[in-house]
């Protein structure tokens, strides 16, 4: 699938200065790419919705609860465990550069696909937008609806700066704030 199957694909600027979110493991797992303060998933292995075949993907939320909906509290979850949130952290960063993206947010109820497990097709549309010059895509939640998510592309990840690293659990062993509130709207049982 292409881009140009969608018809119309509005290209995006993300601005200079913009702020995104990430939850990632505190401890990197071994063959982790490194970016920064990022830790990915190997190029390749294309696992996730927007995966690239020989580019890593950082994938990002423009606001921390979305964030934790996208890792953590995602529809099929029947419950989180505190060890699981407590081996990861919040990242914000932000863009320190204007960043060129591909707009899929027009498509979400047209093209149910962008929001479904069938990731071979995003895959494709994610190729195809690299292909075009595009440095990521900005698509629509499929965990929290109404919020926007980013997919950046290899390169587009080093002009992201970090701002802020948080653990999703405190020293005291109380929650993040933006977990709790994931977790309540979901209302995915947290377990021991």
């Amino acid at each position: 699938m292409k881009l140009e199957d969608l018809q119309y694909v509005p290209e995006h600027r993300l601005a200079t200065a913009f702020t995104v979110y990430r939850v990632q493991r505190s401890a990197a797992r071994p063959g982790t790419a490194r970016v920064g303060a990022l830790k990915l998933a190997p190029a390749g292995l294309l696992t996730a919705r927007f995966d690239l075949p020989g580019h890593v993907v950082g994938y990002f939320a423009e606001a921390p609860e979305t964030a934790m909906y996208e890792s953590l509290a995602r529809r099929e979850a029947l419950s989180l465990s505190l060890a699981a949130v407590g081996a990861r952290q919040l990242l914000a960063m932000q863009s320190t550069r204007s960043l060129r993206l591909a707009d899929l947010r027009p498509h979400v109820s047209t093209w149910p696909f962008l929001q479904s497990l069938r990731y071979a097709l995003t895959q494709q549309i994610a190729a195809d937008a690299h292909r075009q010059g595009y440095e990521g895509l900005v698509y629509r939640s499929a965990q929290q609806h109404g919020q926007d998510c980013l997919a950046l592309f290899g390169p587009a990840l080093g002009a992201l700066k970090l701002i802020k690293r948080v653990p999703l659990v405190d020293a005291t062993g109380g929650l993040h704030r933006a977990v709790a509130n994931a977790l309540l709207g979901s209302q995915v049982p947290l377990v021991p």
